[in-house]
């Protein structure tokens, strides 16, 4: 089997509890950069408490993801998210009815290499709080316990992550469907890769019901004057 089945459930991983010397708050990390925007399926997964010098706790799911590949998020001048550059090239219909195509320069990629990647959401002080959940070749990645809900996590399911600016904070994460994950509403709205049979079954319901056949067979009224 390609994937690895997990029935226990994320709400009933074992809590293990951190302490933070400090006042916890993520804002000294998440407020650098953009971000990235990584594809990966799931390896592990942890649940864990950070309580704080002040007594006040903060809960989070950490996941060892594979990344399968990464790109910067991107934003305009208005702060609107836009869809990063994915390659360098792109093709451009050049014949009638998009018979031929020509490549042209795109600029350059928003792509990450692995290093570049490990780099960027990699937080030496909180890789060493939970040093025995890390494995060498695995992304940290932390999701806070609220932004779970709703989630189902297995360990070798593909999702695509967003990290809260360059850190390894996430501000959300989708579940890929086959081909469709590279389809994306940068600007929020539906979640990237949302289920295509949920808008299916969504149109479905909304489409007025068929006449009932039973009805052509009802006969009316007016036949039975003649």
């Amino acid at each position: 089997m390609s994937r690895i089945y997990d029935d226990q459930k994320l709400q009933n991983l074992p809590l293990v509890n951190k302490s933070w010397p400090s006042s916890w708050g993520t804002g000294r990390w998440t407020g650098k950069g953009d971000g990235a925007l990584i594809e990966g399926t799931v390896q592990n997964r942890h649940k864990v408490c950070i309580t704080d010098s002040s007594g006040a706790k903060a809960r989070y799911f950490i996941l060892l993801v594979k990344a399968t590949r990464a790109h910067r998020r991107k934003f305009d001048a208005s702060g609107k998210e836009v869809e990063p550059n994915f390659s360098e090239t792109t093709k451009v219909s050049t014949g009638f009815l998009n018979s031929s195509y020509k490549t042209e320069a795109k600029g350059k990629t928003d792509a990450l290499t692995e290093a570049e990647l490990s780099s960027l959401v990699t937080v030496p002080e909180l890789t060493s709080l939970v040093k025995e959940m890390t494995t060498s070749d695995l992304l940290l990645l932390w999701l806070p316990e609220a932004s779970a809900e709703n989630l189902e996590i297995e360990c070798g399911t593909a999702f695509r992550f967003k990290t809260q600016g360059n850190s390894p904070f996430l501000s959300s994460m989708t579940r890929q469907e086959g081909q469709w994950s590279t389809a994306a509403n940068y600007a929020g709205g539906e979640s990237v890769g949302a289920s295509w049979t949920d808008k299916v079954m969504a149109l479905k319901g909304s489409t007025p019901a068929a006449a009932d056949p039973a009805a052509d067979d009802v006969i009316g009224d007016d036949e039975w004057d003649d």
